[in-house]
């Protein structure tokens, strides 16, 4: 018999003031409960560090926190003491762990697919009645007998890899981010079915079957998508392997062309050209893909191929390298990309790349903790409550007012009239509410991108000698892109801008230290570059909130190219922003243009 994992305690926090009140140490508490936002505004503060996260079987989610501040003697009253039990799913945090998950958790129901030398691989998500979603994957590959299934799959840290024989190698992390952080989960392998949430689990005698069949319940306000699955596969080169998602046919058919470098006997790195210019290099183990590093543009494809097993070179999550070797030689080779697209760029005439960096982004952390403090209990889809909503728009106002007490910096900060529109509507959860919050109070930097050569942008466009009908088009833009990210629920910082290009109306930009930038052309006429945008002309607001909606598509699910994965994530999307056309004129009306002279 194994041992019992070891149980700890932590103080359950029920209440608004408890959070104020409470003494350094683990504390818990859940979505309907008074203290959920407050304890969220000190982990974005940094005065707490999330510990775990969890679901229960209602779909509401609990958090762990550890506190590293506050008043030495606790709750107050010796009888207002309380402690629950939590149990190891709490320690997991797999969500925090990896990068981009909704992505990553299809990779490690592929790779057991895959591992087990499945040969069709049926891949599904769907929405429920209760507006949960359930994932699935189901393979017909060898499966696992019970022993391998309950001693060795559902055992935190163990693995039934041996990271030989063609497969990709394991860590026993994968069912931290499959499993325990969602409502419920259900596996059958064999003759065997075993069903739990979180660490708990029955078993049950079933029908034999071949494969294995993995589903789990994800909340309404955070799950993963067909989307990612598509943008998944299509990263990996399987071609011995059928997939269907949700009754679609996909192969995963990117193979590495011309071999470009070598890291003898750990990595080779392949080219793969391709007509639209990508930006990242695909770390892959056997054709599945790992991860992804940003190493500037390129006409193509750049993949770097394991030749041994990723346990013996990659992080434990397998989001990063682990091995010095293989992480210096993809660095190099991303700084030989930059220093001839820098070449190219000196070469030619007026091309310019010139960031202008605000105020905003050094305090959006304050901001947001503050407003998260505001924000009473909320469970399932909800609104925000009107004395809530209040005291939103308040905070935010004595921080506008502030600015303007400053000559420094204009504020970014959304004006009173925008900041009601925004919150006027349905959140998911608390997730998406929390990523709105910090959206509202987000304020991005600008950026000016020509890639036009020859031509020099008019000063009327830069920051400080911007014209009113100008900055009219620039504000506007900022807050277009922050509503539909708001909808979104994606919580990811971006910076805004103009772009001058012969064929860009709009685009998604990712920059070094993963910096991204949401970039309008502000020309109607891209060629002739006449008139502009104006945002008070119903046509045109009308085609950049569907730009906003089309480049925050690329940001939010994380997918640079424009191919079914990306036509998928548009569509669903497209379908979460159509409500919000007839809050747009409210919001541009609420913007307000500072005063300056055109200036050529």
């Amino acid at each position: 018999m194994g041992t019992m994992p070891r149980q700890v305690q932590a103080a359950l926090l029920i209440h608004r003031h408890e959070v104020a009140l409470a003494g350094p140490g683990l504390c818990v508490t859940r979505e309907d409960a008074g203290a959920y936002y407050p304890l969220l505004g000190l982990i974005e503060r940094g005065s707490a560090v999330l510990v775990g996260e969890t679901y229960d079987l209602q779909g509401r989610r609990r958090i762990l926190a550890q506190l590293n501040c506050g008043p030495a003697r606790g709750l107050g009253r010796e009888e207002e003491r309380r402690s629950i039990t939590i149990g190891p799913e709490f320690f997991a945090a797999a969500l925090k762990d990896y990068d981009d998950w909704p992505e990553k958790w299809w990779r490690e129901a592929i790779q057991n697919s895959v591992d087990a030398g499945a040969r069709n691989v049926v891949l599904e998500v769907r929405e429920n009645s209760d507006g949960t979603f359930t994932a699935s994957c189901e393979d017909n590959g060898s499966g696992m007998d019970e022993d391998t299934l309950i001693n060795k799959f559902l055992v935190l840290g163990a693995t039934t890899k041996i990271a030989s024989g063609g497969t990709a190698g394991g860590f026993g992390k994968a069912k931290e981010l499959l499993l325990l952080p969602w409502m419920s989960w259900r596996i059958h392998s064999r003759d065997t079915g075993v069903q739990g949430s979180g660490i708990d689990y029955t078993v049950h005698r079933l029908a034999p079957r071949r494969g294995t069949r993995l589903e789990v319940v994800m909340s309404a306000d955070k799950h993963t998508y067909e989307s990612a699955a598509i943008a998944f596969i299509e990263k990996c080169f399987l071609p011995n392997v059928h997939f269907t998602v949700n009754g679609k046919t996909y192969r995963a058919k990117l193979a590495g062309q011309v071999l470009v470098e070598s890291v003898a006997g750990k990595a080779d790195v392949y080219f793969t050209p391709a007509k639209d210019k990508q930006s990242y290099l695909y770390v892959r183990t056997n054709g599945l893909f790992m991860f992804a590093r940003h190493i500037g543009q390129v006409p193509g494809y750049v993949i770097a191929e394991m030749t041994v097993p990723s346990v013996q070179v990659l992080t434990a999550n397998r989001d990063g390298f682990r091995d010095y070797e293989i992480r210096n030689a993809v660095d190099e080779l991303a700084q030989r990309i930059a220093k001839d697209n820098m070449s190219a760029l000196k070469s030619s005439r007026g091309l310019i790349r010139q960031k202008f960096v605000g105020a905003g982004k050094f305090r959006a952390t304050n901001l947001a903790s503050d407003l998260l403090a505001q924000v009473g209990p909320a469970t399932g889809v909800s609104v925000i409550s009107m004395s809530d909503q209040q005291n939103i728009v308040a905070m935010i106002d004595h921080y506008r007012e502030r600015d303007m007490e400053s000559p420094e910096h204009e504020s970014a900060l959304p004006a009173t009239e925008t900041i009601t529109v925004m919150l006027d509507q349905k959140w998911d959860g608390p997730s998406h509410l929390e990523a709105a919050l910090k959206q509202l109070v987000w304020q991005p930097d600008f950026f000016i991108v020509n890639e036009i050569d020859g031509y020099k942008v008019p000063k009327r466009f830069f920051p400080q000698t911007m014209a009113p009908t100008v900055n009219k088009l620039a504000k506007t833009w900022a807050e277009l892109v922050r509503y539909v990210m708001m909808q979104l629920g994606s919580d990811k910082t971006f910076g805004v801008g103009f772009i001058f290009s012969n064929d860009t109306g709009a685009a998604a930009l990712t920059e070094d230290n993963n910096e991204r930038w949401l970039m309008v052309n502000p020309f109607r006429d891209l060629y002739h570059r006449t008139e502009i945008w104006h945002p008070t002309v119903d046509a045109d607001l009308r085609w950049l909130y569907a730009a906003a909606i089309h480049e925050c598509t690329h940001i939010a699910d994380g997918i640079s190219y424009h191919d079914e994965s990306f036509s998928s994530a548009m569509t669903r999307n497209v379908a979460k922003c159509a409500g919000g056309y007839r809050k747009i004129r409210a919001i541009v009306s609420g913007i307000k243009m500072r005063g300056g002279i055109e200036v050529d």
